[in-house]
């Protein structure tokens, strides 16, 4: 072959080659022009760009008492338990008791247990059981007030508690084909059943198409006791109708996961729900377990330190927890719209296991826990089954944990991990399969924001999504990925949702 041809050739290889890459760099850019689901625009306004079918992020500014458009109110004293020796739970009791038989203002207010600074021996339970109660100390620090739970008992040391006594009207059908992801409007197919100020169960049921769908039917072993079953996987917003213009309804909170009529659908019931409890707080104290200080994973001693239910628009704020075996706050299922804030959790005492050392633990929704700390816990800040949310989780921090923070059980929709740093642990929205008994996909529509931790698990369910956002770690998942070991605007997610 003659000089000229074989420098052609050449040629024309390296034409192909350049021309390869600059289509491949050309596409790359398409792909990267893309628009982002979340940006800031100009003045750091928030720009969502939704999905073909109208699904976006959620907006978790919801989240937190009175669904953050009020502040935590600054309750006034109306007794004082002064400290003495001895059992304390009979004199604190009676206290809450007095409090609970006062006259509430307009504002659903009766007024706050103060207690002294010192050490309060509790050897029962301390239950808050009326609206409009708060049990409040004289500082969250050594030298303020300690609540200590004494004797080997697994008792719970404070409980905020209404009544179960909710009963739920005939239920409507949704009339809308897709109601999409942060949606807070619907059509029903019965709208003069329905007028502003009524409280209602938004119903999501779990087919067995949807289930077929997510493939979590069955986990494989050729068994399928573990396997999803139609009804066990239902999702229920709890909320409160703005208005009813034709036949559609608007309410007070968005939705977390779609409604599509392939899967079911869903339905809207008025409720009435007489014995539960609102305006209710424990703050600035500490609560402390005695456990056998020569066995280091003792469980005869108090696993609780605040468990809430059957209550909304409550909060627990400024107080240290030390030794508690279980949650140093748990907000159960029937809870909703609860703030726990500047809290922090130390040196737990337990075997190392399920159940055991979950923190900051809701499987409410509406719940907000914000700048709080815990050490050495298992699940540290974790939401559990079916949450319906939106739940958030603000600026914490999980030091030497033993296991992941994040959705621990099955389909929590419309979590946020906003600024959460988990140190030698992971953060994870992933399909568990069969652990936690047949957990399956834990999270959907949820976002991890400027988090960091040694791994986090982002994985997309079908049907929904998860995203992450400015996170350092190593990655796992194939949810949606956007600057990854870089920092991002807002700093906060949430912060700039409720601004």
């Amino acid at each position: 072959m003659d000089t000229n041809k074989m420098n052609f050739r050449r040629g024309f290889a390296v034409f192909i080659a350049f021309s390869l890459l600059s289509y491949g760099s050309t596409q790359a850019q398409k792909k990267e022009k893309a628009p982002s689901p979340l940006s800031a625009g100009k003045e750091g306004k928030l720009i969502y760009t939704p999905d073909s079918l109208g699904n976006r992020i959620p907006d978790f500014s919801y989240a937190g008492y009175m669904a953050g458009e009020r502040a935590i109110p600054a309750v006034p004293v109306k007794i004082t338990v002064p400290l003495k020796k001895g059992d304390a739970t009979l004199r604190i009791q009676s206290a809450i008791d007095y409090v609970s038989a006062l006259k509430p203002g307009n504002d659903g207010i009766r007024g706050a247990v103060l207690l002294d600074k010192g050490i309060y021996e509790i050897a029962g339970s301390l239950t808050i059981r009326t609206s409009g109660v708060v049990l409040r100390g004289s500082g969250m620090g050594r030298d303020g007030t300690i609540l200590t739970g004494t004797g080997k008992d697994r008792e719970t040391l404070i409980t905020i508690k209404g009544k179960n006594n909710r009963t739920v009207d005939s239920p409507v059908k949704i009339s809308s084909p897709y109601v999409p992801v942060n949606s807070a409007s619907l059509e029903v197919s019965e709208p003069a059943r329905f007028k502003a100020g009524d409280v209602v169960i938004i119903h999501r049921p779990s087919t067995q198409q949807w289930i077929d769908k997510l493939g979590t039917a069955h986990f494989g072993g050729g068994i399928t006791d573990l396997g999803w079953k139609p009804g066990e996987r239902d999702v229920d917003w709890d909320r409160r109708i703005i208005s009813v213009k034709g036949a559609t309804i608007t309410f007070d909170a968005p939705l977390t996961t779609a409604l599509d009529i392939k899967y079911g659908g869903g339905t809207v019931s008025k409720y009435q729900w007489e014995g539960r409890i609102s305006q209710n707080g424990v703050e600035n104290l500490q609560c402390r377990s005695e456990y056998d200080t020569g066995n280091p994973k003792d469980e005869d001693h108090r696993w609780m330190a605040v468990v809430m239910e059957n209550v909304q628009d409550a909060w627990v704020r400024q107080v240290t927890f030390e030794h508690f075996a279980g949650s140093a706050v748990a907000v159960l299922e029937t809870a909703k719209r609860v703030t726990v804030e500047d809290c922090k959790s130390l040196d737990p005492v337990s075997e190392i296991g399920g159940q055991r050392r979950y923190t900051f633990y809701t499987s409410g929704q509406q719940t907000l826990f914000q700048r709080c700390y815990a050490e050495y816990g298992y699940h540290d800040f974790s939401v559990g089954f079916c949450a319906a949310g939106p739940n958030a989780f603000v600026q914490c921090e999980s030091h030497l944990p033993y296991s992941f923070s994040g959705t621990i059980d099955s389909w929590a929709s419309g979590v946020l991990f906003d600024v959460v740093n988990v140190e030698a642990q992971a953060l994870s929205y992933l399909n568990r399969g069969q652990d936690a008994q047949g957990a399956g996909w834990s999270a959907a529509n949820s976002v991890f924001w400027q988090c960091s931790a040694s791994r986090i698990d982002c994985f997309a369910p079908p049907t929904a999504n998860n995203w992450a956002f400015g996170c350092w770690a190593q990655f796992s998942g194939d949810g949606y990925w956007e600057s990854s070991n870089e920092h991002v605007q807002p700093r906060s997610l949430y912060y700039a949702q409720l601004s």
